[in-house]
């Protein structure tokens, strides 16, 4: 079993491939390397960012998953944090997971850097120079974990370490066959900063949810919709193409000597005389023809200006300033530049000459492309367009829900892994991981609540998501219920307490009432024993 192990470990030696060099994301040296298109990645993140459908489909996926905020969790259980930590992880670490959410719904995976923190706004200016292109201590500190003094020392200058998602387009990503046979690929970045010259970055990490394909092609939500939304937005610019030529359209001429059609007198008539012209004498007349056409011109330029100052005269008065009057003017149309075209000699317009035409389906299809969107983004279309607070079954929530606790779980890994690298592991350093909780119908709710199917502890964070509210406002809002009905248990059990005291206080009365008469019959019945004892004796009868 050893001899086996030694093996393969010199198997994956062996076949582990060297550093790449500078130029290895431009040329690819390393054997069977994979480049991640960038180019297709731009034009994902363009039709992500303008496209109306996924923009809505977005905020729907935000709100789930970040109107509670994030929680930080020791042992299972959410921890109580100073208002300072609170505000930074709303500055930076609610951002960095939008963020996240978004790259994972675009490109399947996210690329993940750790920088010091940036400068506030209206803040002191930043101490390093603007050339400074130098690694942070801090992250040089963090590639060796025994160094701890230098790891220390940026906390003692007071920067802070924060994660953020790089820009698109400032790093490529190159898939490299690592692994005994080749078979396993790992991800390595490289910065296409100049200052940089395509280096490889060890401080950025690439977090997988869907893996891109053999040929680099992104493997997302977004990517496989992205032919059927290109497609109705090229529809959607020729439409407004051809509305465009409709408005002006354009002039088509014919020559003037095609309308009887060709052969005959009729053709010798415009053109045949210049059968007859010499080359010299055709040149003359086409230098006489274009200038007539230029003199025509000239003059149409000319009698536009004229009509241009009369009308400049009529509106102005002797100093120059515009008339005014005190009616104030009609409503007119906007005024429309006079657009004089001089015809070529012997051309006239074509009649009814073809005009484009935009489609008749193209609301359909706008129509097809949202149901697509929300097909592929996994959200309902009925919540989607109608609110969450629409007539919706559970059936529909289950498929949003679904979708909410997928991206979540994503997210929650890379927000655990990222805060493990900043803060340290162990017991004690937590993970962060986002506050959801499933979308309900208000009438099941209700329905399941007044059952007793659902308790406190469900029902009210539930329905406080629902609203939007935030975790502490959610976990505030637990305590305060938990804290109601342990006052309501106490409550009780001092009355019951007082019921019961009552109830033997009345029974001890009623016990010491009935001994009592008992004890008052006792002498009563024996001194009428007494009185009629002498009778008895003398043995005659109470009658006699």
């Amino acid at each position: 079993m050893a001899q086996r192990q030694q093996i393969r470990q010199k198997a994956i030696a062996t076949n582990k491939t060297a550093d790449a060099s500078p130029l290895a994301a431009l040329g690819g040296s390393n054997q069977g390397e994979t480049r991640v298109s960038l180019a297709q990645m731009n034009a994902i993140r363009h039709l992500y960012d303008t496209n109306p459908s996924l923009k809505a489909a977005r905020t729907l996926l935000m709100g789930q998953l970040l109107s509670s905020g994030i929680v930080l969790r020791r042992n299972g259980e959410a921890v109580q944090l100073k208002q300072t930590f609170e505000d930074h992880l709303r500055s930076y670490w609610i951002p960095f997971a939008r963020s996240l959410i978004d790259s994972f719904l675009c490109f399947g995976f996210a690329t993940v850097s750790i920088e010091e923190e940036p400068r506030k706004p209206f803040s002191e200016p930043a101490a390093a120079t603007a050339g400074d292109t130098t690694a942070a201590p801090a992250l040089v500190a963090r590639s060796n974990p025994a160094d701890v003094s230098a790891a220390t020392a940026p906390a003692a200058k007071g920067a802070n370490l924060v994660p953020i998602v790089p820009t698109l387009g400032t790093y490529e990503i190159v898939l490299v066959p690592t692994g005994r046979g080749g078979y396993l690929r790992e991800a390595q970045v490289f910065t296409t900063a100049a200052t940089h010259a395509y280096q490889r970055d060890s401080f950025m990490e690439v977090f997988f949810r869907d893996y891109p394909d053999a040929n680099g092609n992104c493997v997302s939500p977004i990517s496989s919709i992205f032919n059927t939304l290109t497609y109705i937005e090229q529809l959607k610019e020729l439409a407004m193409v051809a509305e465009i030529t409709r408005a002006q359209p354009t002039l088509v001429t014919q020559s003037i000597g095609s309308k009887t059609g060709g052969g005959g007198a009729s053709a010798l008539e415009g053109n045949g005389l210049n059968l007859f012209f010499d080359s010299e004498s055709r040149d003359l007349q086409q230098q006489t023809t274009d200038e007539q056409s230029v003199d025509r011109q000239k003059q149409l330029q000319m009698v536009v200006a004229l009509a241009g100052e009369v009308n400049r005269l009529r509106t102005t008065n002797v100093g120059g300033n515009p008339i005014t009057s005190s009616a104030p003017p009609p409503p007119s149309a906007p005024d429309v530049p006079p657009r004089l075209f001089a015809l070529p000699e012997k051309q006239s317009l074509v009649p009814n000459a073809l005009q484009p035409t935009s489609r008749t389906d193209l609301e359909q299809l706008m129509r097809f492309s949202n149901e697509a969107v929300c097909s592929a983004l996994g959200v309902p279309a009925s919540v989607l367009f109608e609110g969450r607070f629409s007539s919706n079954s559970m059936s529909q929530l289950q498929l949003l829900n679904t979708v909410v606790a997928s991206i979540a779980v994503s997210v929650n890994d890379v927000l655990s892994q990222t805060y493990t690298a900043l803060y340290g592991k162990g017991k004690e350093a937590g993970e962060l991981v986002l506050s959801t909780a499933p979308l309900c119908a208000t009438t099941e709710v209700q329905q399941l609540y007044a059952a007793g199917i659902l308790d406190d502890e469900v029902a009210v964070p539930s329905a406080m998501h629902s609203l939007g509210c935030s975790a502490t406002e959610i976990s505030s809002a637990v305590e305060r219920r938990r804290q109601s009905n342990d006052l309501k248990r106490k409550a009780d059990e001092l009355q019951t307490k007082v019921t019961e005291a009552e109830g033997n206080a009345r029974i001890r009365a009623a016990n010491s009432a009935e001994s009592d008469v008992g004890k008052a019959s006792t002498p009563a019945s024996n001194s009428e024993g007494k009185k009629r004892a002498p009778p008895s004796e003398v043995g005659s009868s109470p009658d006699e």
